[in-house]
């Protein structure tokens, strides 16, 4: 029984895995065609106000993830895990393969812009209910003591994610090998690409069966309105815990969910992202596993987030100037590098999350904090490209893009202090 247990937790995780990869390969998306859709939608005399406009739009659907979290966990929290996942997947494929179709400013002027905008919100509702599915069952899946081995399994869809985007990009640059042909049609390809990941994620979702955990401790105990019940009881937990999520997504935003618009900011080309995107990608899903499962075996989770962030606070300005330096091995090097620093925070949050907050609850309490938490750090790439453009030029290109996710670590290690830590006793 025990190793068919293990099994369907195996099965969820990987599910997790897969759905995470592609949801965010849909943001990774829009970041890498973002210079080429700036001047069809938001045409400017200057090409960063174009750009800065862009990655603007980013941040309204950042902004739209945590009304998705409050929609899509109610009725996570209410009628169960298994459909509400497996919907939030699907209207996300849906939006995604609809912004390769929309016609530009040229075309239909200030429509075009309108319906860009709406997508990109309609994309954050529906991925506030994903990622915290994600989490929320695979937490509920796992053994007590497999949680952070499998919420890192789960965690590593991210890292997945930017090998997805290396893949779109090396095809779109096949396909569409000049500028103008990537102005023209290149950008689009990013995102029907999307329908690859999306089908693979839907197929193997299907087969997933209901929570138990839920089915025991929280469909007999559903509250009316779950969000409510999550903010009177956990208000403390809850505003410690969206601030380490905040901390953390700046160092990711502002590095490598970054990387398709900073790095030819930095002088590389499409083969240098391809390179650097892949690097990151894969380090962080092999290793994300592994840093979780060493908090299982350590038993402690809020200390070895500290000692994760204290870390990452003193190597990223030494990461950076490998990144920034100009040489492609040492990009290689230096995203690697990221994708170790990242995956060893992110893969034990699932756990640290799950484990504090009751059952009844759970679906509201992940999706909220971390899709609100995120919102926030959406801001970080329209901040370093402004950083990059003023101060850089003063103060140094390092300088420049390494503030953001300095911060980023430091935010999260002064938060996370502050929190409890259940590690690996039975959820709530």
């Amino acid at each position: 029984m025990a190793e068919t247990e293990f099994n369907d937790a195996l099965k969820v995780a990987i599910s997790a895995n897969l759905g995470w990869g592609f949801e965010l390969y849909d943001l990774i998306a829009y970041v890498y065609a973002a210079p080429y859709i700036a001047p069809q939608f938001f045409p400017k005399e200057s090409y960063t106000a174009s750009l800065l406009e862009t990655l603007l739009v980013m941040v309204l659907g950042y902004f739209a993830r945590p009304l998705g979290a409050i929609l899509w966990g109610h009725i996570g929290d209410r009628i169960g895990r298994k459909v509400t996942w497996f919907v939030v997947l699907f209207g996300m494929g849906l939006v995604t393969v609809l912004i390769g179709f929309l016609p530009t400013y040229v075309q239909i002027g200030i429509a075009a812009t309108a319906l860009l905008v709406l997508l990109r919100m309609l994309q954050g509702v529906f991925l506030g209910g994903e990622w915290a599915g994600g989490l929320t069952i695979t937490s509920e899946f796992a053994p007590s003591n497999m949680r952070g081995l499998l919420g890192g399994i789960a965690q590593g869809g991210a890292g997945l994610a930017s090998v997805f985007a290396a893949a779109a990009v090396a095809l779109a640059t096949a396909l569409a090998p000049t500028k103008d042909a990537m102005m023209s049609y290149g950008w689009r390809i990013l995102f029907w690409f999307g329908v690859v990941p999306l089908i693979i994620a839907l197929v193997v979702r299907w087969s997933i069966g209901e929570s138990e955990i839920w089915l025991k401790k929280g469909k007999p105990a559903v509250e009316r309105v779950p969000f409510l019940t999550l903010l009177r009881k956990y208000w403390f937990f809850v505003i410690v815990a969206t601030l380490v999520i905040f901390g953390e997504s700046l160092i990711y935003y502002g590095s490598i969910g970054y990387f398709g618009t900073l790095l030819p900011l930095l002088g590389y080309g499409g083969n240098a992202v391809v390179l650097a995107s892949l690097a990151a990608g894969l380090a962080w899903m092999l290793l994300g596993p592994l840093f979780g499962y060493i908090s299982d075996r350590l038993g402690r989770r809020k200390a070895i987030l500290a000692a994760y962030y204290a870390i990452a606070a003193l190597v990223l300005l030494p990461i950076w100037m490998l990144i920034a330096g100009g040489q492609l091995v040492n990009l290689v090097v230096g995203a690697a590098l990221m994708g170790v620093v990242f995956s060893s925070q992110y893969s034990v949050l699932p756990a640290w999350l799950a484990e504090a907050i009751e059952t009844k609850v759970r679906y509201s309490g992940i999706g909220f904090i971390i899709n609100l938490g995120v919102a926030f750090s959406s801001f970080a790439p329209s901040i370093s490209t402004y950083l990059l453009k003023t101060i850089g030029q003063s103060y140094g290109t390092v300088a420049a893009v390494s503030l953001v996710t300095i911060i980023g670590a430091v935010v999260a290690l002064a938060f996370v202090l502050m929190s409890r830590d259940r590690c690996c006793q039975e959820l709530l």
